[in-house]
């Protein structure tokens, strides 16, 4: 994870082409066209790489002197040239540089393969990052940089474009060209032989010129490293993706769910919003670029007519929302607009000879109903009200609104006038009520999906007793047998161990056996025949009530394995009590790897049952993140009301001890519970596959995507004579936090920013609460006060490089508790987590007059010197001796 050097890619103050003259190539020409065109101030270069005689020593390919070291440079060549090219750049200063399309010369498979890998080697030394290989380019027009392939020239804006696929780049390029759509940022990302998705998204999300950010792209590598950058961008802006390859990802057999729905998971807990199509990504272009903040979900619908409004309806139906009744005073100002004694209520069908001034005044009553959070028109071409007025009057009621107002135009070229006068005063324009519900729809997927972006599951849930010492056992038991599954009983245990109430089976070696066992356990019971001393053959009869039903049940089970298994050999029975008569159809839950995202945990209807949607989720889980999976099933919403929510909280239960168990026990790779039954009271495990192997070294929640709130390192201290919480920051101390900065002292705020900053926006809060704990920890000091409400005294955090050898540190403690050593025992904490992590060193910068700061950074160890910039100093502390490298 790293986006060092990437300032010389986007940022670029010079730019060279290398191009070899022996082969021309119309990838350079186009570039260097474009580079020409853009308006791009700073020096261009074309620079030769000459094909040196095979009778020389050295490198095949040799670079023409450099007029300048440019920051970046676009590299036109022969594929199998590009490692000396590369190679020779970085020895000469080069810090980034972008492989457009080479020539291939027909290579191999194997044969690209190396190149690619001498590429990387190439680069390596000289910490040089690549775009591409077969990058179409970067666009940044707010810098008159076009250094692509791109035939349209892009206009500046606030939306950054990221992409896999370099037709749908140019395709979207085009869309907002006529539209009006502007770009901070245009990635075409090729090959990712070193830079890739989520490198480039890690710069977007702290790039002060990018409000909001588009992506298309088919798969990630390094699920860890993508969720990461994903989240961290989510948090302060609006993501909005479109993933290609769906046809290709059916269920792989072995799970009975897609790679479809694991990158659907993914994205909505990165907080994410994922748009279906081509079509409906280029709408959202549009919306990306003028929709406004939204309260909630409530929309209101005036449509010309009711064919419309009931299109407009079953619309917002089908994506789950809905329309709220008005208020009676906007019930009352709307019949006083209409002149009308008629009934009126959402959506408000106007009458046919409403004109514009109407429109106007309906769309005002609207906005100002305080029980409606957006409002959608939906007109069609009328003599009486001539769509251009129409749409004239909105945008000026809408001028004096801070809600969104979805406006759709139905009829065609008529209503392109309309359209285009919305949409140059900044408003959302549509042309059907499908497509702007969908925009509303993907707004609200945005909001609910940040909801999920802002849990932090701990890493030791509260409330959740285990037995961890007893799963253990059990997995380490089977391990020691050879075996790579747990038999019945010992998936049990596991279960068991965990909370989870599994089935408990008796077996019997014969008829006479089995009914005994059943007057024993009671009835009725189910009844299956084992192959060995545990492998059951499928079929099982279920709620026998008597000896006679048993026998009968036996004699009809033998004659169906003799039929489809002749030869095989019957072993035994095997009994369990019936479960209770269901409310609910059984489910099937279970846990799976998948090979990018790592374990996932999905949920659905038991194959008894029949097919059904499987919804699935990426631990760790909260109960709040199982209950969003639980209300996606959708499993119980046939059951009566008064049972829905028992039924809901009992799976609820499960999935967490779930997500518990994996962060707990490594060797667990698989569980299948299928049938699961579910009664209000909790649930029985009735079939349990655990399938485990063996691990070199515990990995936890290393294994995760995301990781846990890492709740191991709060500790509770005693200072001062008071009670104080050392612990990891969580989202919910923006507020704390806020109160904390905002009390300091217009100097100890000068000290720490560098400023007189007494109040950080709330972009930046969020920011600095809602971290990635994989990449930066922030440790703060908590008190309560009698009634449980927290307030933070201090702060400290550090954030490693990408290499996790340096971290720098900040320090921050209230201004009125200076001097009484919190600050030396937050720093205390922090060191110790850097130096467990394996970093080698800490850095941190102040003012020449935090004369306190620079006296707690000698008493912990620190070494003082002149800092680079002019009145500030250096502050290193070396944890460990940096490991060799090579």
């Amino acid at each position: 994870m790293t986006v060092r050097n990437l300032e010389y890619l986007f940022r670029p103050g010079s730019i060279a082409v290398i191009a070899e003259p022996e082969e021309p190539s119309s990838y350079a020409d186009l570039v260097q066209r474009n580079l020409a065109a853009g308006g791009f101030t700073g020096p261009l270069a074309l620079v030769a790489a000459r094909r040196a005689s095979r009778l020389r020593l050295g490198p095949r390919v040799r670079v023409d002197p450099l007029p300048f070291v440019p920051d970046l440079a676009l590299i036109c060549a022969h594929f199998e040239s590009i490692p000396a090219i590369v190679a020779q750049l970085g020895e000469r200063g080069v810090r980034a540089a972008i492989i457009g399309p080479s020539i291939r010369d027909k290579l191999s498979a194997t044969e690209s393969s190396a190149v690619r890998q001498a590429i990387l080697e190439a680069a390596r030394p000289h910490l040089m990052r690549l775009l591409g290989s077969g990058s179409g380019g970067l666009l940044v027009p707010g810098l008159g940089i076009n250094a692509s392939i791109s035939p349209i020239a892009a206009q500046p804006g606030k939306i950054a474009l990221v992409a896999q696929s370099a037709s749908v780049t140019t395709a979207i390029i085009g869309r907002a060209a006529s539209t009006g759509v502007g770009f901070s940022t245009i990635v075409h990302l090729g090959a990712s032989l070193d830079i890739d998705l989520a490198d480039v998204i890690d710069w977007l999300a702290d790039d002060p010129d990018t409000e909001r950010i588009l992506v298309q792209f088919d798969s990630v590598a390094v699920g860890r490293k993508f969720m990461s950058a994903a989240r961290a961008a989510a948090r302060n802006k609006p993501v909005v993706a479109i993933r290609a390859g769906r046809l290709a990802a059916a269920p792989a057999g072995e799970t009975p769910f897609s790679s479809n729905d694991v990158y659907d998971a993914a994205l909505r807990r990165a907080g994410w919003v994922s748009i279906p199509t081509l079509g409906n990504i280029l709408e959202a272009l549009e919306a990306m670029a003028r929709i406004r903040p939204m309260a909630g979900d409530r929309l209101a619908i005036v449509a010309s007519g009711s064919g419309l409004a009931s299109l407009a309806v079953e619309a917002l139906v089908r994506r789950g929302g809905k329309h709220v009744a008005l208020a009676g005073d906007t019930v009352r100002r709307l019949a006083g607009v209409l002149k009308t004694k008629a009934t009126l209520g959402n959506p408000l069908i106007l009458p046919p000879g409403a004109g514009p001034l109407v429109w106007g005044q309906v769309v005002a009553a609207l906005l100002a109903d305080d029980g409606t959070d957006a409002v959608m028109t939906v007109c069609s071409p009328s003599p009486f009200a001539p769509p251009a007025e129409v749409a004239v009057e909105i945008t000026r009621v809408c001028a004096g609104s801070e809600r969104n107002v979805f406006t759709c135009w139905v009829g065609g070229d008529s209503m392109l006038e309309a359209q285009r006068i919305v949409a140059e005063l900044g408003q959302l324009a549509f042309d059907s009520p499908e497509l702007g519900v969908a925009a509303f729809a993907g707004l609200l997927d945005y909001y609910r999906n940040r909801e999920l972006l802002m849990q932090m599951p701990q890493s030791l849930p509260e409330g959740y007793a285990t037995d961890t010492a007893a799963a253990h056992g059990v997995v380490g038991e089977a391990l020691a047998a050879g075996a790579d599954m747990l038999t019945p009983r010992q998936a049990s245990r596991l279960l068991k161990a965990y909370g989870i109430n599994a089935a408990e089976y008796t077996a019997a070696a014969s008829v006479e056996a089995a009914i005994e066992v059943a007057n024993t356990i009671g009835y009725p019971v189910d009844l299956d025949l084992l192959a060995g001393r545990s492998e059951t053959l499928g079929e099982t009869a279920t709620e026998l009530r008597s000896p006679a039903e048993i026998e009968a049940a036996v004699r009809a089970l033998r004659a169906a394995v003799r039929n489809a298994h002749p030869g095989l050999r019957v072993h035994g029975y095997r009994l369990r009590r019936s479960a209770a008569r269901r409310i609910i159809p059984p489910l099937r839950i279970g846990v799976a790897e998948d090979k990018v995202f790592g374990p996932v945990i999905y949920l659905g209807p038991s194959v008894q049952a029949g097919d059904g949607g499987i919804v699935v989720g990426l631990p760790p889980l909260n109960l709040n993140l199982a209950q969003e999976l639980v209300a996606r099933s959708r499993f119980a919403e046939d059951a009566p009301a008064d049972r829905r929510v028992a039924l809901e909280a009992a799976v609820s239960n499960v999935l967490v001890r779930l997500s518990q168990l994996l962060t707990e026990i490594d060797e667990v790779v698989v569980i299948d519970i299928d049938p699961l039954n579910v009664e209000p009271g909790g649930v029985v495990a009735l079939e349990t596959a655990v399938h485990v192997e063996k691990r070199g070294r515990h990995l936890g929640f290393r294994r995760f995507a995301i990781r846990p709130y890492p709740k191991e390192l709060e500790r509770e201290v005693e200072w001062q004579g008071r009670q104080l919480l050392l612990r990891p920051i969580r989202p919910e101390d923006e507020n704390t936090l806020g109160d904390l900065l905002a009390s300091l002292a217009a100097e100890d705020s000068r000290m720490r920013f560098f400023d007189t900053m007494r109040k950080l926006p709330r972009q930046l809060l969020a920011r600095f609460t809602q971290i990635d704990y994989e990449r930066e920890m922030a440790l703060v000091a908590i008190e309560r006060d009698a009634n449980g409400c927290e307030r933070s005294l201090g702060e400290v955090r550090v954030v490693a490089d990408p290499d996790n050898v340096v971290a720098d540190f900040a320090l921050v403690v209230s201004s009125s508790l200076k001097g009484k050593g919190l600050g030396q025992l937050l720093m205390a904490g922090i060191i110790d987590y850097a130096r467990s992590r394996g970093i080698h060193e800490l850095r941190g910068e102040t003012l020449v007059g935090n004369l306190r700061m620079q006296n707690l950074a000698r008493h912990c160890g620190f070494s003082i010197q002149a800092g680079a910039d002019p009145g500030t100093v250096d502050m290193r502390l070396v944890l460990q001796e940096k490991a060799p490298t090579g």
